[in-house]
Formats: C-alpha cells, sequence, structure tokens
C-alpha cells in the first residue's frame, strides 16, 4: 500500500456528507432519457451516521428481508447484532433510493484496502422484490463506480452468497471472481460444493 492510498483511505473514511456532496453529487442522477429520468424518485448520499433512524432502520430492515434466510444457509450464520455494527462501519457511504419520504432501496460502499490495493468496495447494494428488475440497481451500482472513477479508484469489488441469484446480475455487468475468492470444490462422488459465497471485482480504469 502507497502512502497515496492511505491517503485516499483516510480521507475518504472522513469525509463530511457535505462535502460528498460537494465533491460527488454531480454522479446523482437518473440516466438521461432513462425510464426513471422522469419519477418521483430521489437520490440522497451520506455518511452512515448522517442517517435518520428511519432511514437507518429502513436500510436494516431491507438487509434482513432480502438476505437473512441466505445467511442463515451459509458457514457466517445470521446475527442482526453483527450485521448493524457491519452497516455501521468507520467510512461507510450510504446512496439511498427515496420515494417522497421513504427510503425504497440504497447501495453503500468505502474506499478500502484489499490484497494492497485501494479499490472501493460495495457492502450492500439492495432494493424490495417489487422494485428489481427495473433497472434501479444497476443505477446505483453505476452511480458508486462513476465516483470510484473520479476518486481515482481503480476497481470495484463486492461479496455475494453463491446461493443469491444476484451474482448473474453482477457478472453480467463485468464483476468476476478475484484469485483469492472461494471455489466450487469437486467431491470424490462427483457432487460439486458450491462456497457460501464470491468475492467479485471489476476493473473501472
Amino acid at each position: 500500500m502507497t502512502l497515496d492510498q492511505n491517503r485516499l483511505v483516510s480521507a475518504f473514511a472522513s469525509i463530511s456528507s457535505e462535502q460528498l456532496t460537494n465533491l460527488y453529487g454531480g454522479s446523482l442522477r437518473f440516466p438521461a432519457g432513462g425510464k426513471h429520468a422522469d419519477t418521483a424518485f430521489d437520490l440522497s448520499m451520506r455518511r452512515w451516521d448522517d442517517l435518520s433512524s428511519e432511514e437507518f432502520t429502513a436500510c436494516f430492515d431491507l438487509v434482513k428481508n432480502n438476505l437473512m434466510g441466505m445467511y442463515k444457509k451459509s458457514t457466517m450464520g445470521w446475527s442482526p447484532r453483527k450485521k448493524v455494527a457491519e452497516m455501521k462501519e468507520s467510512g461507510l457511504i450510504y446512496i439511498l433510493l427515496k420515494l417522497k419520504s421513504a427510503t425504497m432501496g440504497f447501495i453503500s460502499f468505502m474506499a478500502t484496502i484489499e490484497e494492497d490495493e485501494c479499490v472501493i468496495y460495495c457492502y450492500e447494494l439492495q432494493l424490495p422484490e417489487s422494485l428489481r428488475g427495473r433497472g434501479l440497481g444497476k443505477m446505483l451500482l453505476s452511480i458508486m463506480e462513476d465516483i470510484a472513477v473520479k476518486a481515482g479508484l481503480p476497481r470495484a469489488m463486492l461479496t455475494v452468497f453463491s446461493s443469491n441469484p444476484a451474482q448473474h446480475f453482477y457478472r453480467s455487468l463485468g464483476y468476476i471472481p478475484v484469485e483469492y475468492s472461494p471455489r466450487a470444490k469437486n467431491l470424490r462422488n462427483g457432487v460439486v460444493k458450491q462456497p457460501s459465497y464470491y468475492i467479485l471485482a471489476k476493473s473501472l480504469l
């Protein structure tokens, strides 16, 4: 890790919500002419500790509703306490998809170091089932990637359960397993055992 990388991670960890908006607010836009450009949806970007209690609860409920079953079936297990702590890690940035005053979906991410490389790491990308398949997840991911490019971060990374159909969505957008991602194992009886999760990455620069 170089000194510049360390400074970049530190800068992201300490940046205020106001500074985020000033530096990267231009990325918070719906695609021009896209099917969501004229909807009632709004986008808001803030540090996790600037979220209201209602907003954070809405984000946690989305994670719980979408992923609790997958956590329980994985080697990690489901712990609400540990998940809340993870969602409040220092340096996490949230982009909320709002409909009037309601939080309908979100993406959370931070700049961090992975294998001596400074990357942007997507912690969560969550939408209710009623809003999937409408391009909103792709839009939120694209906004995160645009911010990463503007900040000079060369790769985006994320972790996804192998049982999560969303892995096919990420792969279709150019995310592929990194070298150290868990892999499927061929057992002696010919059965292929899938890992609990994959670590995926996409080159941005």
